[in-house]
């Protein structure tokens, strides 16, 4: 994952967030991430298996990140 593309972690997870808020199910949280992250990589307009592995790892890293802080902030 480049620097120019870590921005879109925190935009997916206030992305994810919102839509937990009107209304998705909280189980689909990790998939709509994912999607996202897909989605996210299309910014270089070039579709190749790196730029699909880059969001792969936009997705799961926004993914663990919001998992990761909800649990640290429980406890």
């Amino acid at each position: 994952m480049t620097a120019e593309s870590g921005i879109f972690v925190p935009l997916i997870i206030a992305l994810v967030e919102a839509a937990k808020r009107v209304g998705m199910p909280s189980r689909l949280s990790p998939v709509l991430a994912i999607v996202l992250g897909l989605v996210a990589s299309l910014y270089k307009g070039v579709i190749m298996f790196d730029t699909i592995v880059e969001g792969l790892v936009i997705g799961l890293a926004s993914a663990g990140l919001y998992s990761g802080t909800k649990r640290v902030v429980k406890k």
